[in-house]
C-alpha cells in the first residue's frame, strides 16, 4: 500500500489525495447523522475548516516526504588549488585515551 502512495503521489502528486478524500471520506462525513443538526452557515462553515485542515495536513505530508536529506559528510570543491598541508577531522588529541 505504501508503494501505491508513492506512485500516486509521484504521478498525480495532491490530486491523489483529494480525489481519495472527495471520492471516499467526504460522503461519509456529509452524510452523518450529527450534521442534521446544524444550520446551514454553521455546516459550510465546519466543510470549509476541514478543507482547510486537510489542506494543511497534505502539504506537510508532501513537504516532509520530499526534503531532501543531508548527504553525510560530503564535501564537493571545485576549480581550486591547495599549498602545503591540508588535514580535515579533529586534529585535536585524542580524548577516549
Amino acid at each position: 500500500m505504501e508503494e501505491f502512495w508513492k506512485s500516486a503521489l509521484t504521478y498525480c502528486g495532491s490530486a491523489a489525495i483529494a480525489g481519495v478524500l472527495g471520492y471516499v471520506i467526504y460522503p461519509q462525513i456529509i452524510s452523518s447523522p450529527y450534521l442534521k443538526n446544524l444550520t446551514h452557515n454553521e455546516l459550510f462553515a465546519l466543510m470549509s475548516l476541514l478543507i482547510v485542515v486537510t489542506f494543511a495536513i497534505c502539504a506537510m505530508l508532501i513537504n516532509a516526504t520530499t526534503k531532501r536529506r543531508a548527504g553525510g559528510n560530503t564535501v564537493v570543491i571545485k576549480s581550486s588549488t591547495i599549498h602545503g598541508s591540508v588535514r580535515a577531522g579533529d586534529n585535536g588529541t585524542d580524548k577516549s585515551k
